[in-house]
């Protein structure tokens, strides 16, 4: 098979890995394609786990490329077996190394030059396979990463709570924001009741440890969630009415905005970058003949997208 074949010359053994860390990334990119980059990244998160090599920043900025790659190899047809094997290898080859070896550390010094510059953005767009997230650093953003279902206009993603509530309450330089937490704003018609609650339905990884990717064959078109057989259900713990993106309108237009606990937003991390989730929406019992409201979203990046968004624009210390 062409994925085992390709697995096999990668890992077969750690010189590779001391070819790849000497090695520039463009021409690696030219040999063996991106493959290339989760190694390096995935060695280096390692050393740095070991070492502590990098500052806050720039381990962020290394965590955004890990999943980053992750994810790309997935898409590419690489099983999750094969991935977690490569990510063992070059685990196992940055554990078998000091801290101040001649490759690794260049490699390190390379890649943080690399980070450092991206850094900077403040914005970026991390594209799935049919859906986006996009991440912001700005301090006037609602939204620190966001995915948009287009069927009901619900925004999902990590959100600050702060300025959410005040659309004045901007981020000061220096200051550092609160972590943005996991949420859902769905859009609010002109006398309409807030749905009563909202819940998050993603694979139950203790009734089917495979991920769910459409049909039984991983073959269906489009997102396509898990069936309610082999999922969960993960309850907002919160919900307060906001003038929130993107209806920023002077009030005329408001949303339900639910927030969900740290629980939730790790089992979605814990997820398959290709598998898809539904958010529901249960009706007021206010709301006469209303039916729950349901959202679908893409998992894709939104590990790396959080990490991205997590890169501090203040003025503090990184270490």
């Amino acid at each position: 098979m062409k994925m085992k074949r390709a697995y096999t010359h990668l890992v077969k053994s750690a010189a590779f890995l001391g070819l790849l860390l000497c090695t520039s990334t463009n021409a690696l990119s030219q040999e063996v394609g991106e493959n290339s980059a989760f190694l390096e990244r995935a060695s280096l998160r390692s050393a740095d786990d070991k070492c502590k090599l990098l500052s806050t920043k720039e381990r962020l900025a290394l965590e955004m490329g890990y999943w980053q790659a992750r994810t790309a190899l997935l898409r590419g047809g690489y099983s999750l077996q094969e991935v977690t094997a490569l990510n063992d290898e070059a685990t196992f080859y940055a554990n078998s190394k000091e801290c101040d070896d001649e490759r690794l550390t260049k490699s390190n010094d390379r890649l943080k030059d690399a980070f450092l510059a991206f850094s900077r953005t403040p914005f970026y767009e991390f594209r799935g396979g049919l859906r986006l997230w996009t991440a912001t650093r700005t301090l006037t953003d609602v939204w620190a990463a966001y995915q948009e279902d287009p069927e009901t206009s619900v925004r999902f993603g990590l959100a600050h709570l702060k300025r959410a509530r005040d659309p004045l309450a901007f981020a000061e330089p220096g200051e550092k924001r609160a972590p943005a937490q996991l949420s859902a704003l769905k859009k609010l018609l002109v006398d309409q009741q807030p749905p009563a609650m909202a819940r998050l339905i993603i694979r139950d990884k203790e009734k089917s440890e495979n991920a769910w990717l459409g049909g039984l064959f991983g073959s269906g078109e489009g997102l396509s969630p898990p069936p309610l057989s082999i999922s969960r259900k993960l309850l907002a713990s919160g919900r307060e009415i906001v003038d929130a993106p993107p209806y920023e309108d002077g009030k005329k237009t408001q949303g339900a905005l639910f927030t969900f606990d740290e629980r939730a937003k790790l089992a979605l991390y814990d997820l398959d970058p290709r598998e898809a989730v539904i958010l529901e929406f249960i009706p007021s019992d206010r709301e006469k003949n209303a039916r729950p409201v349901r959202a679908i979203f893409e998992v894709g990046d939104f590990r790396a997208a959080s990490s991205f968004s997590s890169i501090s624009r203040d003025t503090e210390a990184t270490h």
